[in-house]
């Protein structure tokens, strides 16, 4: 089996930090390609920076080998690169917001996530919302770091900070279990564990797992509603591989 990894910023760091967590997650029958965005930010910091780089992740998307089986998309929040590849393939697609959110439910009465920055609360919480798990999520929480210092900070600062809003989420919201919200948290999950008396997810595993999962259940995304595939029509300014998709239709100038 062979999924597809993408991560939606330009950090090679991140990327490879990410393809890491997925291996191990998939295990040594899987093949995991992990690959970050063509163009765009090296993080994804709001709504903004999300949609400057959806063009460089769907590239990513549409040039995927044909034998891939399944996409995971590695940016923790309702990325729209998410539903947009559900309308391109049958595939499965999941995003790693929306699984995390899942397997939390499956081990826990109610879950808090553990994010960067403030800007993220108010998007993860419509996300919560988005995914109908907006009653399971007790709180959002910012630890106040950028995606960036995830890297660049001190190892041990990092972990401390994230444990501290971890325990207060348990203590204070009543989350039974923690998401961790970021993709760039996924080498830290097992010294997050050590510290938690709470159960901790980490979405980049848990994406993989729903994907695989999901695939190896032989389902796809279904095509009968939301996920019907891109009509065919005329478009303009478009590079060549996105053109493709609507039939390769170029508007006709005006003489």
């Amino acid at each position: 089996m062979r999924i597809l990894v993408v991560n939606p910023n330009t950090s090679a760091e991140m990327t490879a930090a990410i393809h890491g967590a997925a291996e191990l997650a998939a295990g040594p029958d899987v093949l995991v390609e992990t690959v970050q965005a063509t163009s765009g930010p090296r993080s994804i910091e709001g709504a903004f920076d999300e949609a400057v780089s959806l063009p460089g992740t769907l590239e990513r998307v549409l040039r995927a080998d044909p034998e891939t089986d399944a996409f995971v998309f590695a940016c923790f929040s309702a990325h729209l690169a998410i539903d947009a590849t559900r309308e391109l393939t049958g595939k499965p697609a999941v995003g790693i917001a929306e699984a995390a959110m899942a397997v939390a439910s499956l081990i826990a009465h109610r879950f808090s996530i553990v994010t960067t920055s403030p800007r993220w609360e108010p998007l993860l919480q419509d996300a919560a919302q988005k995914y109908g798990y907006q009653t399971r999520c007790a709180s959002v929480r910012s630890s106040g770091l950028s995606v960036l210092d995830l890297h660049t900070l001190p190892r041990e600062q990092v972990i401390e900070t994230l444990v501290e809003e971890a325990r207060r989420a348990v203590r204070e919201d009543g989350a039974e279990a923690i998401v961790l919200g970021c993709a760039g948290m996924a080498d830290l999950e097992a010294r997050l564990r050590e510290s938690l008396d709470a159960p901790v997810v980490e979405s980049v595993a848990a994406g993989v797992s729903m994907a695989l999962s999901v695939a190896r259940l032989g389902l796809g995304t279904s095509k009968v509603g939301a996920y019907q595939p891109v009509l065919p029509r005329e478009v303009e300014g478009l590079p060549e591989l996105f053109r493709a998709v609507y039939g390769g239709l170029d508007k006709t100038p005006l003489a």
